[in-house]
Parts: structure tokens; sequence; C-alpha cells
């Protein structure tokens, strides 16, 4: 206990809350995100066409938002996109048609601007001897706040329909995510060793440009190890987006589970999530990394590939468990590994290239967010793209190449991955 009191304070204990309410508000709505478009009368193409556009239009803002997030205060950039949010999910709580909801998500693109400075100051709030711990108890009590939110959605959606529900869940987000602002506003503090006070020098133009300059010279920086994990990204990306919008659909349409058995499915892979997450963090600190990022992603191919073929309740339960106790290791495993590889100065633009380092399965739905980067935007616009063509041709093909995908991901891991010993991001 008190070795979690040490971690879990300060900025880590802010953005720990501020998650909790996101998981009573808007992470209700992102398993459910696509009976929402279908409801508002989009097809399967509408769906993976309104789930490109919000890392479309971050393509363009993640190599600014990496650069500011070096030069400027990290917490102000958080606190101004935070009431932008707010406003933006109005649109999504009043949207008309299934149109709306894409201009709104093309518009929440602009979240994409603190998420590298999110990403940094987390890194920089972590003893880096303890980061799989702190990235475990950043996610463990959320996601323990949150375990009856899929449940909850499902509930609501079955007593009052997918829209009037949603609508409602929306409003409770905007509510929600005013609250989370005022609070990182209040709370939030830059590290000691950095004023977070920037310079602009040579007007808007000039922060353009040196924007995309400087994030492509720190991925001509980056060492051979990070190049390889971002190759990782780049396919688990790519193959979540193409499968994740589809995830309730094909539990709803195909294996014939109602809204509230879809929620139970996810309740009981929350709670397995927030069993594991503690020990996944310790396991992540005291052994080899790689190692465990190489076991996570094989073990998480066989569930993938079998979900297709669930017949009900409980076959999809048990799948869900399986990918689930793989993810919790890839959940702290892999930013904890990104943590180490980049040093504190070089964050903002890295992680606005990379993101946090994600490659864990994604049976939620939902885009974007803090694991998002540049150079991950456009397989994510691409993915999103074409899942709705290839679950249209093969309902079971998204899930098969996943799962194929994985199985890369985990011998790119053995072969090429190495753990920087120093933890400071020096080559090796």
């Amino acid at each position: 206990m008190r070795s979690i009191r040490e971690v879990l304070r300060g900025n880590l204990l802010v953005f720990t809350l501020g998650d909790v309410m996101r998981q009573l508000s808007m992470f209700i709505t992102f398993p459910f995100f696509s009976l929402y478009i279908q409801a508002l009368g989009g097809n399967m193409i509408a769906i993976g066409l309104v789930n490109s556009l919000l890392p479309f239009a971050a393509l363009f803002l993640y190599p600014i938002a990496g650069s500011i997030a070096d030069k400027y205060s990290r917490v102000k950039i958080i606190v101004v996109v935070g009431f932008i949010s707010a406003a933006l999910h109005i649109i999504y709580m009043l949207a008309p048609d299934w149109r709306a909801l894409a201009v709104g998500n093309m518009l929440m693109g602009v979240i994409a601007l603190a998420f590298p400075a999110m990403n940094s100051l987390m890194a920089d709030s972590l003893p880096p001897g303890r980061r799989g711990v702190g990235y475990s108890l950043w996610r463990v009590f959320p996601a323990a706040a949150g375990i009856l939110a899929p449940y909850i959605g499902g509930y609501l959606i079955t007593m009052l329909g997918v829209e009037r529900a949603m609508r409602g869940l929306y409003a409770l987000t905007v509510v929600m995510t005013l609250g989370i602002t005022v609070m990182t506003h209040k709370f939030l503090r830059e590290p000691e060793t950095r004023d977070g006070g920037g310079s602009s020098t040579g007007g808007t133009l000039r922060v353009l440009s040196d924007s995309y300059r400087e994030m492509f010279e720190v991925l001509r920086w980056m060492p051979r190890s990070l190049k390889a994990f971002s190759v990782m990204l780049i396919l688990s990306f790519f193959f979540n987006s193409v499968t994740a919008p589809y995830w309730v659909v094909y539990g709803v349409e195909e294996i014939g589970l109602s809204e509230l058995q879809w929620g139970t499915v996810l309740l009981i892979a929350a709670v397995v999530n927030v069993a594991l997450l503690i020990p996944a963090g310790m396991i992540v600190d005291r052994f080899d990394l790689k190692k465990v990022l190489a076991l996570s992603l094989a073990l998480s191919a066989a569930p993938v590939f079998l979900f297709p073929f669930s017949r009900g309740l409980m076959d999809t339960a048990l799948m869900f468990v399986a990918v689930t106790v793989a993810n919790t290791f890839l959940m702290s495993g892999a930013p904890t590994f990104m943590a180490h590889s980049v040093p504190s100065e070089r964050r903002g633009r890295a992680m606005a290239a990379l993101g946090q380092g994600m490659l864990f399965v994604n049976t939620r739905g939902g885009s974007g967010g803090p694991g998002m980067g540049a150079i991950l935007t456009i397989p994510s616009v691409l993915g999103a793209l074409m899942g709705g063509f290839i679950y249209s041709y093969d309902p079971k093909l998204p899930w098969l190449l996943l799962a194929a995908f994985l199985l890369l991901n985990a011998g790119i891991a053995t072969v090429f991955i190495k753990i920087p010993e120093s933890g400071t991001g020096k080559r090796h």
C-alpha cells in the first residue's frame, strides 16, 4: 500500500480521477457508437467512414501538438482542449442523422492537440523504475469505477432504445467533461524541470513549419528498436480500426446477443482487467519486458481468431476474458517501453508521432485517444474506411486478419525489440 501511495499522487492522481469520471460518462458510449450510427440511418460503410474522420483530422494536428507540448505549458494545452471537447460533444447529443456524427467526429480531431501533452506529462510524472505500476494504477481505478459502465449502457439502450439512451449519455458526457477540465485546471502541475513558458518566434506559419520539421527529425532520430515498435503500432492501429467498430455489430447481428448481453460480456472483461492490472504492472517492472510484450501479443491471437465462431453468450464471454488477460499486460508493458525509450526532452514530439505506445486489442470501439499519434492516423483512417467493405464482404474476415497480424507483431517483438537498460531512451 505504501508503494501505491508513493506513485498515486500529484499529476497521476489528477489524471486517474479524470478517467474515473470519463468511465462513468463518455466511455459508456464507446461500445455502442456503431449502433447509434445505425439508429441515425447509417450503414456498414457509414460506420467505417464516421470512425475514419477523427484520426483523419488529427493527422494534420499531431505534429503541431508535439511541438507545442515541448515548448509551452502542457497543463494549459490540456485545459483549453478540454473545454473545446465539452462543447463538441453537444453535436453528438443533438445529431439529427449520421452525417452530423461524421461532422462531430471530424471536429473532435482537435483533441489530438492535448494528447502529446498528456502523455509527456504522465511519463515525466512517473519514476523510471515504477512506470509499469504507474501505468497500471492509472488504469485500474478508472477500470474499477467503469466495471458497470458497458452494462449500464446496454441496459439503458434495452429500456430506452439506442437513440434516446445515447443522447442522454452524451448530455452526461458534456457535464462530466466540463467537470474534469475544471479539476485539471485547478490541480494539474507542470514538472519542476520545465517552466512551460514557451516562446513564439516567427508567427503561426513558423510554428507550423517547425512543428512538421521537428517531428520528422524525431522519426530520423529513433533507434532501430523504436522503429520496429512503430511498425508494430502501425499494424496494430490498422487492424484494430478494421475491427473495432464492428465487435458490437457482429455480436448483436451475427452471434445474436442482445445489447444487454453485450454489456454483460464487457462487464465480465472489465472485472478481469481490474483484477489483473496491478499484478501485470508489477510483472512488467520486474521481468523481461520484451518477453512480456511478445507473449501477450501471441496469446491474444487465439481468442481473436475464435471470436467470429462464437455461438452464444458463454462462448463470447470466454473469448473476451482471454483477450482481456493479454490486453492487461500490453496496457502496462507497451507504454512502459515507450517511456523508457524516449528521453523527456523528446517525448512531446515522439509521442505526437507514435502516441503513448498502445498495442492492445480494441474491443470497445472508439477512435483516437492518447494512444494515437501522427504516423498512426493514416493506418487508422485506411483501416476504418476498409473495415466496412471487408465486413460487408465477409463478416468473419476482419478478426481473422487481426489474429494473423497479432502473431506477426509477436514475431517482430521477439526479433527486433530491445529494452534500454537505463530507461533513458539511449540507443542500444
